[in-house]
């Protein structure tokens, strides 16, 4: 069975996707890209439109990936502008860089780690690995239950309405990928569980209206 291809990297940025892009096609590793700017947000939690350009691999070529970058990351280094920004930071913002890995450049990382061992605080293998650990962890954790999203999905089901099993289906599948490229589901099995009714209603009250408006 194909191996499904998952977002790596995300960029408000066309030309940053295309130029990472292109890096992973001259290295030989399997890359697509997606502009999902126009992609409708079920949970209503930006009303700001963003531009969306994501830069997906498959899950067994994320470690590759990141060690090509890395990699990168290291030649760049040597020629870094000794007024990026990063040198402002204080050791606590470079720590957390550390911690929160998956959310920054690779050349970020890397000068933080830098930055932090020239200042006296020594950063090691098995610290960053455990780190590492301790934040796939933390993001497996379920997200906060949508609470009004559920409410509305229950009274739009009740109606027979399309949003609900939209809404239904949102929550009983959504997933999110993990910095190790490891899909997991996003909500919580009791929240899964009201969205596999949500859809179930939904679903029931749209035939039982679609019957009602035939009949007449």
């Amino acid at each position: 069975m194909a191996t499904d291809f998952v977002t790596f990297q995300r960029f408000n940025e066309q030309a940053a996707a295309l130029a990472l892009a292109e890096t992973f096609k001259e290295n030989k590793i399997e890359v697509e890209l997606e502009d999902a700017s126009a992609n409708f947000d079920i949970t209503f939690a930006n009303n700001q439109i963003d531009k969306d350009y994501r830069v997906k691999l498959k899950p067994e070529d994320f470690e590759q990936a990141n060690v090509l970058l890395q990699q990168q990351a290291e030649k760049d280094l040597l020629d870094i502008d000794p007024n990026y920004y990063l040198f402002d930071f204080s050791d606590d913002e470079l720590r957390e860089i550390i911690e929160k890995q998956d959310e920054w450049s690779s050349l970020d990382f890397l000068l933080a780690t830098k930055i932090l061992k020239e200042h006296g605080v020594e950063v090691n293998v098995n610290q960053i690995q455990t780190l590492k650990l301790k934040r796939i962890a933390e993001l497996s954790m379920p997200e906060k239950s949508p609470k009004l999203l559920i409410t509305a999905g229950y009274i739009l089901a009740a109606l027979g309405g399309l949003l609900a099993i939209i809404i239904g289906a949102h929550l009983r599948n959504h997933k999110k990928t993990l910095p190790n490229g490891e899909r997991i589901f996003g909500y919580s099995a009791s929240d899964r569980a009201h969205g596999e009714r949500i859809l179930i209603v939904g679903i029931l009250g749209l035939i039982l209206w679609a019957i009602y408006q035939f009949s007449k």
